[in-house]
């Protein structure tokens, strides 16, 4: 089997579409460079003239979730409104916003007005990428396709370490605006209008345009798909938010979606995403923090590149539980070692643990942990519902994401770093028996065939 299956041109879409996948890479590890140098003792890097106090800074890290809750509502309503394609090009507008504020911000609120704001798109790219994805990808190479989105998160993560430490805040944010400019051209001019939502809203013939331009195959082989997804999709009537409640199948799917996706940030991703510099300074490691992150980033964007393939090989199950058993082995190792820091034991000679432990943790994510809750997402959710489901899963997921972020100095105050990491891990040993005694395979299945699974 070859890595590159199907038509070519539903490659460069999905890749025009996901470079708002690596915009939003960059602003969920854009903490992690700006408040290290915010809590700094380098006065003259810091536009605030004074150093951020911790609850500042733990507002700054969790604001942006708190805006991911928000941002699904939007996009989610535009998706259905406007189309998938229009949609794609709006959800650049807080991203742009935000970087223009942080730039040239001077007060700590702009800040959090920045944060927010990134958190809105953020929101809004995870609830419609997937979906825009899952519907002009092709069921032999849907899931290859997905796992690139996670791939360009992960390539807009490591941005952020390799460029957020050297440069100042206002550079930092200058960079970010320009990518942000040149987005909107691209995905408006290499993106086409997703021909699910097209059928949906009966515009039959540019469906076929865009399936055609997607596939290109024989008009008759086109046409023949076109067919078989008109034929799906009238078995829904347009959804609305109590239509998601109305069937088992839809029930089901929202509920593995909530549940695929909480085990996600359960992991405690977005914690160690936010406030990796911090974790390592914590380590007392003697590599510089910045290089730890750099060392994270690259290797989350390694794994990433390398799991492609798998998720349409050995399948989601298969792939989901091997990350998760690795991602809960490396938090009880990172645990361990602040166990024995935190309670006076000499870990001078264990100072490689948690750099090898945290970049074990993202490995694993990235293979499994990362793209299978979103791709599940996409494929799960039924095409008269999914603007709106996908909605209440994002914004589920960012909400639990907020307080995770904001109260998570709280808890390893409490329990102790260690004991945060091996909470973690327990998580993750619930996530394991979910896959194994509750979720079932999609690799390859048709959108007719999983929702027949789910109505059984």
């Amino acid at each position: 089997m070859t890595l590159i299956q199907g038509s070519k041109y539903s490659y460069i879409v999905v890749q025009a579409a996901n470079i708002i996948a690596f915009i939003s890479g960059t602003s969920v590890a854009w903490s992690s460079p700006v408040l290290a140098i915010l809590e700094g003792d380098d006065l003259s890097r810091i536009p605030l003239n004074r150093q951020i106090t911790g609850d500042e800074s733990s507002w700054i890290g969790s604001l942006a979730a708190m805006g991911g809750v928000v941002g699904p509502f939007i996009h989610g309503y535009l998706m259905q409104r406007v189309g998938r394609r229009i949609n794609l090009v709006v959800i650049v507008v807080p991203f742009l916003s935000a970087f223009l504020i942080a730039a040239f911000a001077e007060t700590v609120y702009l800040y959090y007005v920045s944060r927010f704001l990134m958190g809105m798109g953020v929101g809004g790219a995870f609830c419609s990428v997937p979906v825009y994805v899952a519907e002009v990808a092709e069921d032999t190479n849907r899931g290859i396709l997905q796992a690139s989105t996670s791939t360009l998160i992960m390539i807009g993560i490591l941005f952020s370490y390799c460029i957020g430490p050297y440069v100042s805040i206002m550079t930092f944010n200058l960079i970010l605006s320009a990518i942000c400019v040149i987005y909107i051209p691209v995905v408006w001019f290499a993106a086409v209008e997703s021909p699910i939502y097209l059928i949906l809203t009966n515009q039959e013939e540019q469906a076929f345009e865009s399936l055609r331009y997607l596939r290109s195959k024989p008009d008759t082989t086109v046409r023949k798909e076109l067919e078989a997804k008109k034929s799906h999709l009238e078995q829904f009537k347009p959804g609305t938010f109590i239509d998601i409640f109305e069937t088992k199948g839809t029930i089901k799917a929202l509920l593995f979606s909530v549940a695929l996706t909480t085990f996600q940030q359960f992991s405690g991703i977005n914690v160690v995403l936010y406030f990796t510099q911090d974790i390592f300074d914590a380590t007392k490691s003697d590599l510089p923090p910045e290089v730890c992150s750099i060392i994270v980033g690259s290797a989350q964007l390694f794994v990433s590149i390398m799991a492609l393939p798998f998720l349409d090989r050995a399948g989601r199950r298969i792939v989901l539980f091997i990350a998760s058993t690795g991602a809960l082995t490396a938090e009880i190792l990172m645990g361990v070692y602040f166990y024995l820091q935190t309670n006076g034991n000499d870990v001078s000679d264990l100072g490689w643990l948690p750099v090898f432990s945290l970049v074990m943790f993202i490995a694993f994510y990235n293979f499994g942990m990362g793209p299978v809750p979103w791709a599940s997402m996409g494929e799960l959710l039924p095409s008269n519902i999914v603007a709106k489901a996908s909605t209440l899963t994002t914004s589920f997921y960012w909400f639990t994401g907020f307080f995770l972020t904001k109260y998570f100095a709280d808890l390893s105050d409490a329990i102790g770093m260690g004991g945060s990491f091996w909470l973690f891990a327990g998580l993750l040993v619930v996530c394991d028996l979910f896959v194994v005694f509750l979720m079932f395979e999609t690799k390859g299945k048709s959108f007719a065939e999983i929702q027949a699974i789910l109505n059984k």
